[in-house]
């Protein structure tokens, strides 16, 4: 089974996740809570472009596809600049399916833990939506 996040291009022969030009698809567990132990929601399934010449801004894009049984098969559309140099940031809801069909809203990121070497990290996401 390949990792959650893997490269998918880089612009240099080494690849490096704050190089510009970098594009790095994931596939993360959502989770209630950030403990290890922590229910299952859903997944993140995206992409992350290095868009900022000096490194410190990551394009996202991610689809929040829930599996849990209140929200099963509905999906959450994210879009914005990642700065992950910043303890807290903030991105777009710009789309939704199922029950968050045409959800508008936002979504604040915190690091809680990052280990940039070996492209691991714990965000805590916390999504303010509409939908009707």
């Amino acid at each position: 089974m390949p990792p959650p996040s893997q490269s998918l291009a880089s612009p240099n022969e080494r690849w490096w996740i704050l190089g510009f030009g970098t594009v790095f698809a994931t596939d993360d567990k959502l989770t209630v809570g950030i403990e290890r132990n922590s229910s299952e929601v859903g997944r993140a399934h995206g992409i992350y472009v290095n868009s900022a010449l000096d490194g410190s801004d990551l394009h996202l894009l991610m689809s929040l596809v829930f599996t849990n049984k209140a929200y099963n098969g509905s999906t959450l559309e994210i879009q914005g600049a990642d700065r992950f140099y910043l303890k807290y940031r903030e991105v777009s809801v710009v789309s939704g399916t199922g029950i968050f069909r045409l959800a508008r809203g936002y979504a604040t990121l915190e690091t809680v833990f990052i280990d940039i070497p070996n492209s691991n990290a714990i965000i805590r996401w916390n999504v303010t939506v509409f939908h009707y």
